[in-house]
């Protein structure tokens, strides 16, 4: 077993771990968002967000994303409103 089966066995292992996640809002132009799983929708007004146990919907003007990674989120623009959907997790 080499190094890079050692790291994508570790990687699966926390993913699978992770229980929540971290969401940091700066005043209403900057979300940061941590162990965010998938994107499910995005466009300039809505991008909607799978976490670790649910669905994040976050609704503004001229929103981007940024630094999209396994890792996380950043989300710029004017933030009107955000929410969760722990329902829709489970489908």
């Amino acid at each position: 077993m080499n190094i890079y089966d050692v790291s994508e066995m570790f990687e699966k292992i926390r993913k699978k771990r992770v229980r929540h996640s971290l969401i940091q809002i700066y005043d209403n132009t900057m979300l940061s968002v941590e162990e965010c799983k998938e994107v499910l929708l995005f466009d300039e007004n809505t991008i909607k967000l799978i976490l670790a146990k649910s669905v994040i919907t976050i609704t503004g003007l001229d929103l981007k994303m940024k630094n999209f990674s396994d890792r996380g989120v950043v989300i710029t623009g004017a933030l009107h409103s955000i929410g969760f959907d722990d329902n829709e997790r489970n489908r």
